[in-house]
């Protein structure tokens, strides 16, 4: 039985489906699960390439989204390279993004991330309420690229 769910896994990937259900399951992300998505994501760019990174995030690889965490990667320019939750965001200029109050969030992504890493405060428009919440995001600065995910604060 256990193989089966390793071909389902494995079809899933081929295929670019949604994750399993275990990273479907209902509740909010914490601040330890999306540094954690980020240090995998950065981990698999040291061991084999920034490439292959970019291309299993794009892929939508289940091991880079949990519920409501993503990864996301911008390039030196601010440019988004990858994201685990919506691929067709690659290509965007971070530095255009605002927040709900009007600051310019992917500017203080790109100048305050850190090759230690840091949290980055804002608010946005939480889809699943439609109502603007407390939200943040942790970035880490990995040589030319900016490699983030983003969780909503508790009220």
């Amino acid at each position: 039985m256990k193989a089966l769910g390793v071909v389902v896994v494995i079809l899933a990937l081929a295929v670019g489906l949604a994750p399993p259900a275990a990273a479907q399951q209902a509740g909010r992300g914490t601040a330890e699960e999306a540094q954690a998505l980020v240090a995998r994501a950065i981990d698999l760019s040291e061991r084999l390439s920034i490439d292959v990174s970019l291309a299993a995030l794009n892929a939508q690889d289940p091991r880079f989204i949990d519920r409501d965490l993503y990864v996301f990667v911008l390039d030196a320019d601010g440019i988004v390279v990858a994201q685990s939750a919506d691929p067709s965001r690659v290509g965007l200029d971070a530095r255009e993004l605002i927040d709900a109050e009007g600051n310019p969030i992917g500017t203080w992504l790109i100048e305050r991330a850190t090759p230690e890493g840091v949290w980055i405060d804002y608010l946005r428009q939480d889809p699943a309420s439609g109502k603007n919440e407390a939200k943040s995001s942790w970035v880490v600065r990995q040589g030319d690229y900016i490699y983030g995910c983003s969780i909503y604060k508790a009220p």
